[in-house]
This record gives structure tokens, C-alpha cells and sequence, in this order.
């Protein structure tokens, strides 16, 4: 690791360059020497006419111009209406620039101007809306994802330079806190005049310059005209086959002091809604554990709308308040039901080293209901000074999962899933001169009782064949954690933090038959523990000047864990410490003003969880026993990441280049056994290694000669690995590659093409066997003409080519149809969705030693007439 480190800063070393930060001066009237008030003074790299920054002059006549890093050299600009435009070249070291301009007389003129669809002042990138802007869009994510530089994945997270957001803003305040699908799928992109990105935002106002994220922000500059109206639209559907309904009601009002978004919406057409409340900011607020499942059928990749099921409703209420400056208060409340239904055939291949594959065979559907209320209050303060946050956070769930499977018979399934979460997090951070001072505290508690029912039960090594059986769980957790950390900014900034955390886990389990729910109260099928961890956390770290551009970050995290164990069946206690490292580099270099380099390298080391000391048998599925031998597993993770970013927002190029490896060291195996589809898997001690590489490229441009937005991705990646089954070692080896473009382009004022396509291969090495390789391609085109204003036809075809499919179905087609008519303040809309009544589609894919082969059932043809109207 060293000698890599090593290397990295030596390479970059050589790159870098001394500069200054500051140039000022004042401008003055070449014959009166009297100060030029309002003038406009910007910074170019000599030779270049891009802006780095500006500044306006005072009643002095005075400007500072200031930036992070310059150029060795740099040209200053002064211009202004009154005055001749005068430029001086100078060195980044020069400190004050003084000007002497002639007063000129300007005559005006009638001129167009046109604004550039993409700007950069600082490290803010600008985007004009209306020029990306098209008859077929209706909310801000439509234009999102035409943006240059910037990625919408299919769940709504937004990427910037291939990198999640840190924060999403609407008139610089985060009323969403991380949900924000509420935003981007509600908010007329009509009434956003610019779209920001931040680069390496730092929310925190205390922190500035002293903590620099390589994150990017995302902010909306709502036109004037919005700011502070009300908006209200509704939405009315209704479609065959009866009943199809699809209905929407959505309140909204922003200023930049207060902020209010209050959202229904009811959907049973194959519209996921409930993707609007994920939340994509790091962390989660819900810490709920899956330890009970229902085998239900995998979804397949295509668009969700053909093959969801569902009957969802989403109810969404936000609100934010400022009350002082920099003080807010902000309410998030959403609630979700939400009921799926899905049916399909699946087929499982094992391919196992020297012995027959193993084969599952099942066909089986599921029902998920799902009934979720969650609620968060949060106070923050955000000066120059100080930063105080607080988040109260209680969420709810009554979820619940049936279904059926046949394999030689039909096996019943019913999963329970109550569960209750509360969290509060505290955050305050203190800012005097180059000292901050910062300490975090965070409480939590959860609690769950699930409940598997199966009928009949397959089990009959320990029960009586063809009973009822049902798996009972209480889980709780408790969880603390407190830091203080605290920074001295110099050449050597030098950074520490030091915590204390504790986990309290308490679980039970057992496993009753038959109608009457008798215990079967063997010590194998039971657990009933509680396991105490608590910990210190230690992290110095330093921030190391060596240019005014390179500045890596060192940090070297020791924590010291104990862990307590109580089994209650087993009458078995044991105390144990561990120590575990993090130590890690961090670089974020800039080369130019246009190219960027992130790189880190890191190690840590780590131990299993509670999950390991489950020893008793537990029926985790209908067809599935595990359990523990309370082996602790180790592991330590390498990881090396390097992402090199181009952008230009005057020619509109945006480019990325990732490149990560990782290596894992784990001490043990699962050896999973199999008798006929009955499976259990048991730990054993089998010290080993994975490895993971992988790169991508993107590239994202706007084409103006042919009115077109386009963008493009590779990739590739490669695993080792090995795997247990049978007790048989399987080294295995995947390499995937992928290439994928996309385009939408403008043809005159009557028609919008779309057109994207994408393709990716998959090769597997099993030991010494090579299994065929798989090639998956998909494209998809959409077309919308416009034969005059407020009247749009759109139709799109999708295709899917799966090689490994051995039949006609290896290739599928899917096809839709859409007229929309705008009035005043009424749109209307008529879609005609699945036009071929494609009703199944086969997919074939390879995971780790596994191959599956699924035929999933697809929703029919459907006709769905919409209204959409504004109340106010």
C-alpha cells in the first residue's frame, strides 16, 4: 500500500503549480481619476475567454477577484456601458491591478440575446432549462435527464459525473431531505428557469473550505414568476380492462423563506409511485432486518410498467420554515399502501465441480401488501459560525407477503413483517477562525415480530410431512453513538474525532407445527440470546498542503470493540475484543480548470454481525433451514479508486473515467446443501480471497447543428471468487462488459426522436469450464410528432435480444401509443400501452454459479385516458 501512495503523490506532485488567490485593485476615470462604480471585472486564463470568476466594482471603484487556484498567468477584464473595455495580462502573483478607462458613449440598439445553455461561474454549473426544454416534457426530471454531465438511474436517483448528489435544493433549501422523486416528478419543468450543480458542496456553512466533499449538488432556480405562487393541479384516469385508474392531486409553493409541497397520488396502471419517497441521501432512516422471505419471482429488466401489478397510494406532506436567518424547521410526513402481485416460472441451475448440476424447478406467485407511515421533524441552523441539526424520526410498517408454489404439489406461504423504528440525530459543529469544533450523537431503537406460515410443511425430518408449520422472530435493537471531532486549518491541517458507540441486540426464534401452533421446543430450532457491543472509535487525521492544489487527506481510524454474548438455550456467555483499522488517502486534484482527478486508497478490517449467532435451526423460506456453528467471521477489504472528470460547459463536453479494483480476505465459507429443492447452508472455516475491477467512461454532449442531446457509456468488470456447494470448492471468474448511447434530437418544430440503445455481455469460468456466453441487447425508440401547437402523438417500441434463450422468444418486442392535446389549463391524454398484448417474457442471466431461466407473466394491452387540470 505504501508504494502506491507513493506513487500517487509523486505523480500529482509533478503537476502541480504555486498560485495566488486573491488580485485586487481599483478601476479609475483616465481624466477625471474619479472611481468607476458597477463596472464588471472578470478573470480568464490568458488566451482563454473563459470565465474563472468576477466581481463588480464599489462606490470606490474597487474589485478583489478571488479563487481556490490561477493560472501562472491570467488575463482582467473591465467593461461596462459607460466605459471603453480594457484588458491586462498579468502573473497570478501580481496582487492589485489598477485600471485608467475612457468614458465612452454607447448607442443602443435592438438585439436578441440568447443565453448559453450551459455556464460555469466558480464551481457552479449552470444549466438553462428552456434550452433543453421540449413539447414532450411535463416535469424537471424529464429535462434532467437530458442534462450534459448528468445521469437519472431508473430509480430516480440522480448522478453527476457518475457520482450520487449529496443534496437536492429548490431555491437553496433542502425541504425533501432526500426524497427528492417528490421533486423531480412534480414540478413543472416550466416553472424552472435554471438548473445549478455544485460542485464539491460543502452544506455545511462552518465547514467551508475546511471540509470540501467531492460530491456534487443539485439546485433549482425557480423563474420569477413562481417564486412565491401556489400551484395545485389535478389529475383524473381512467382506463380498460375495468378498472384502471390513475389519479393525482399535487399542492405546491416556494419562496426562499418558506416552502410547502403536499402530494396524493393513486395508481393501479403499473406506475411505480412508490419509488417518489426512496431517499437517495447516504445513510438510512429505517434499520429493519430481513431475516424471514417468501420465494417470490424475480422482476424483470424491462420497463416496470409492463409487468407490475399493483394498486398503490401515496400520500406525501412537506413543509419547511425559516423563522430567523439560516434557522429552519422542516416536516416530512409519507405515508404508502401499496399491493403487488406477480406470477412466474423459474428454473435454477447449480453448476457444481465433478458432480450433476442441481436443478430447482418452481412456479410460483406472490402477493405483497405493503402499509408504511413514516414522519420526521428537523431543526437546523446553518451560519458561518455555527451549525446545529437536529432530526426526530419515527417510522412504521404492517407489511405483509403470501404466495403460492408448485413444484410436486402446492406449498402455501404467509410472512408477517410488523416492525417500529425511532431515531433522533443531533449535530452541532462550531467554527472560531481555522479551529471547528464539532460533536454528533445519534439514539435508536427497533423493534420487529415476524412470522413465516407454511402449508404444507417439506420438512419431515423433524416433523410430521404434509403439517403446517410457522416460524416465529422478535428482534430488537438499541443502538448509540457519540463523537466529538475538532480541526486546526494550516499547511498541515490537522484533524481528529474520537467516539464511543454501543449496540444492544436482543433476539428470539421458534418454530411451532400444526394447526394447533405446538412449540417444538428441541434446542436446535430455538434461539434466544442478546448480544452487547460496545466500542471507541479513534480517528487522527491531516490534511497536507503541498500546493495550493494538491492537498491529500490522511486519516487512520482504530477502533476497539467488545463484544458480550448471552445464549439463554445453550447456557453459553463469552467476552470478546477485537481491534479494527481503517486507515485511508484521499485526493482530489485539480489539473486544469476543466479536469479534475479523485483518487483514494483504503483498508480496513471487520467482523460478522448478530446474525452469525443464530446456532439454532430457523426456516427462512418454505424450502430453506439455516443455521450457525457460532463461527465468527473476519474479513479486510482493499480498495483502490481513481475517476478522472472533464467538463466544458462552453462546448457543452462532459467526460468521466473511473477506474476501481478491490480485494476482500474473508475466513470462511457457506456450504450450502441440497436434497432435491431443500436446501440449508452451515459456516465453516475456509480462509480466502475475492477480487473485483471494474472501469466505466461516459460522455455526455449537446449538439447544436443537429439539435441533439447524446450521451454514452462503457463499461467493464470482472470477479473471482470462490464458492461452496455439495462440499465442493468452486473457483469461479465473471467478466461483463457494456456499451450503451442514447439521443434526443429536435427535427424542426414537428417532430422529437429518442433513441437509446445498449448492449452487454456476460462470460462465466467455472473452475476449468467455460459456459457460453451470454449477450444481452436492448434498444428503444420514441418518436413524437407535432403537427401543431398543443397537439403531440407519441408512439415507442422497445426490443429486448437475450441469446441464451434458446427459443423464438429470444427476442421481444413491445410497443406503445399516446395522443396529447394541451388546452389552457387543461391537458388531456390517451395512452395505449403493450399494443402487441405481449403477455410473458423470458429472461436467462448468470450469478455467481448459478444460471436462471424465468418466464415472467406481463400485464395485457391497456387503454388509459388521463386529465390533467390546474386548480390553481
Amino acid at each position: 500500500m505504501r508504494p502506491i501512495i507513493t506513487f500517487l503523490l509523486s505523480f500529482l506532485f509533478s503537476f502541480s503549480v504555486f498560485s495566488q488567490t486573491e488580485i485586487s485593485g481599483r478601476v479609475l476615470d483616465a481624466a477625471t481619476r474619479k472611481p468607476v462604480e458597477a463596472a464588471t471585472v472578470t478573470l480568464h486564463p490568458a488566451g482563454s475567454t473563459s470565465i474563472l470568476t468576477y466581481s463588480m466594482t464599489d462606490k470606490e471603484g474597487s474589485y478583489t477577484l478571488k479563487r481556490a487556484s490561477m493560472p501562472d498567468s491570467v488575463t482582467i477584464s473591465v467593461r461596462s456601458m459607460t466605459i471603453e473595455t480594457q484588458s491586462k495580462t498579468v502573473k497570478n502573483n501580481v496582487g492589485s491591478v489598477e485600471f485608467l478607462v475612457k468614458e465612452k458613449v454607447t448607442e443602443l440598439k435592438e438585439v436578441i440575446v440568447k443565453a448559453p445553455k450551459v455556464r460555469q461561474l466558480g464551481d457552479t454549473i449552470h444549466y438553462d432549462v428552456s434550452s433543453f426544454l421540449d413539447e414532450t416534457d411535463k416535469s424537471i426530471g424529464d429535462v434532467l435527464k437530458k442534462l450534459p454531465g448528468v445521469q437519472v438511474l431508473s430509480s430516480g436517483q440522480i448522478l453527476y459525473q457518475n457520482k450520487a448528489i449529496s443534496k437536492f435544493y429548490v431555491e437553496g433549501l433542502d425541504l425533501l431531505k432526500g426524497k427528492y422523486g417528490i421533486a423531480t416528478n412534480n414540478i413543472d419543468a416550466k416553472n424552472v428557469a435554471s438548473v445549478q450543480v455544485l460542485e464539491n458542496h460543502q452544506p455545511i456553512k462552518a465547514l467551508k473550505d475546511m471540509e470540501i466533499p467531492e460530491e456534487a449538488a443539485i439546485n433549482l432556480k425557480l423563474k420569477k414568476s413562481a417564486l412565491g405562487a401556489f400551484f395545485a393541479t389535478a389529475q383524473l384516469g381512467v382506463g380498460l380492462p375495468w378498472p384502471l385508474l390513475s389519479n393525482e392531486l399535487v399542492g405546491m409553493r416556494f419562496t426562499q423563506r418558506e416552502q410547502n409541497m403536499l402530494v396524493y397520488k393513486g395508481d393501479n396502471t403499473g406506475r411505480d409511485i412508490a419509488q417518489e419517497i426512496i431517499s437517495f441521501y447516504g445513510g438510512t432512516d429505517d434499520a429493519t432486518t430481513s431475516f424471514l422471505n417468501v420465494v417470490s419471482p424475480s422482476p424483470p429488466n424491462i420497463n416496470r410498467q409492463h409487468f407490475l401489478f399493483n394498486d398503490a397510494h401515496l400520500g406525501s406532506l412537506n413543509d419547511l420554515r425559516t423563522f430567523k436567518k439560516d434557522l429552519t424547521l422542516t416536516t416530512n410526513i409519507n405515508y404508502l399502501f401499496d399491493k403487488h402481485t406477480s406470477d412466474s416460472y423459474v428454473r435454477r441451475d447449480v453448476f457444481v465441480d465433478g458432480s450433476e448440476n442441481i436443478r430447482i424447478e418452481e412456479d410460483m406467485n406472490s402477493r405483497l401488501l405493503k402499509r408504511e407511515l413514516e414522519g420526521a421533524i428537523t431543526l437546523e441552523s446553518n451560519t458561518d459560525n455555527y451549525f446545529l441539526n437536529n432530526k426526530l424520526n419515527l417510522s412504521s410498517k404492517w407489511n405483509d407477503e403470501s404466495g403460492d408454489v408448485w413444484t410436486d404439489r402446492m406449498i402455501s406461504q404467509r410472512l408477517k413483517l410488523p416492525s417500529m423504528h425511532a431515531a433522533n440525530s443531533f449535530d452541532y459543529v462550531r467554527r472560531t477562525g481555522k479551529k471547528r469544533f464539532r460533536i454528533q450523537s445519534d439514539v435508536s431503537y427497533t423493534t420487529q415480530e415476524n412470522t413465516l406460515s407454511v402449508s404444507p410443511s417439506i420438512f419431515g425430518s423433524f416433523s410430521d410431512a404434509d403439517s403446517l408449520m410457522r416460524q416465529d422472530i422478535l428482534y430488537n435493537r438499541f443502538a448509540t453513538n457519540t463523537s466529538v471531532s475538532g480541526s486546526r486549518e494550516g499547511k498541515v491541517s490537522l484533524h481528529y474525532s474520537a467516539g464511543v458507540f454501543s449496540n444492544h441486540y436482543t433476539f428470539q426464534s421458534a418454530l411451532h407445527e400444526g394447526l394447533n401452533a405446538m412449540l417444538l421446543s428441541t434446542d436446535s430450532l430455538r434461539n434466544q440470546f442478546s448480544r452487547g457491543e460496545i466500542g471507541l472509535r479513534v480517528s487522527p487525521g491531516m490534511r497536507v498542503t503541498i500546493t495550493e492544489k494538491l492537498k491529500p487527506y490522511f486519516s487512520f481510524p482504530v477502533t476497539y470493540l467488545l463484544v458480550n454474548k448471552n445464549d439463554q438455550v445453550r447456557s453459553n456467555d463469552s467476552r470478546i475484543g477485537y481491534w479494527l483499522f481503517a486507515p485511508n488517502v484521499y485526493l482530489d486534484y485539480p489539473l486544469s480548470t476543466r479536469i479534475t482527478l479523485y483518487g483514494s486508497a483504503s483498508h480496513n478490517n471487520n467482523i460478522g454481525g448478530m446474525r452469525e449467532d443464530l446456532i439454532g435451526y430457523m426456516m427462512t423460506s418454505y424450502r430453506n433451514l439455516s443455521r450457525n456453528d457460532g463461527l465468527q467471521s473476519k474479513n479486510s477489504t482493499a480498495n483502490i479508486y481513481v475517476n478522472l472528470n472533464y467538463r466544458n460547459p462552453f462546448t457543452t463536453l462532459f467526460m468521466t473515467l473511473g477506474v476501481n479494483w478491490m480485494n476482500n480476505w474473508r475466513n470462511m465459507l457457506y456450504d450450502t446443501r441440497y436434497t432435491g429443492i431443500l436446501s440449508s447452508a452451515t459456516g465453516i472455516l475456509h480462509p480466502h480471497s475475492a477480487q473485483q475491477f471494474s472501469t466505466g467512461f461516459s460522455i455526455g454532449k449537446s449538439v447544436d447543428d443537429i439539435s441533439s442531446e447524446l450521451r454514452a457509456n462503457a463499461g467493464y468488470a470482472r470477479n473471482q471468487s470462490i464458492a461452496l456447494n455439495q462440499g465442493v470448492i468452486s473457483p469461479y471468474t465473471s467478466d461483463s462488459y457494456n456499451v450503451s448511447a442514447s439521443s434526443t434530437t429536435d427535427i424542426g418544430q414537428f417532430m422529437i426522436l429518442k433513441y437509446s440503445a445498449a448492449y452487454s455481455q456476460s462470460r462465466i469460468r467455472i473452475s476449468n469450464t467455460r459456459l457460453d456466453p451470454m449477450h444481452y441487447f436492448t434498444q428503444s425508440l420514441n418518436t413524437s410528432f407535432i403537427p401543431k401547437k398543443g397537439l403531440i402523438f407519441n408512439i415507442g417500441f422497445n426490443h429486448y435480444f437475450n441469446n441464451a434463450i434458446q427459443s423464438s422468444a429470444r427476442s421481444s418486442w413491445f410497443g406503445n401509443m399516446g395522443v396529447k392535446y394541451k388546452l389552457k389549463n387543461v391537458d388531456l391524454m390517451l395512452d395505449w400501452t403493450n399494443i402487441f398484448n405481449t403477455n410473458k417474457f423470458i429472461t436467462y442471466s448468470y450469478s455467481d454459479i448459478s444460471s436462471f431461466y424465468s418466464v415472467y407473466n406481463l400485464r395485457p394491452s391497456e387503454v388509459l385516458l388521463r386529465v390533467r387540470f390546474k386548480i390553481l
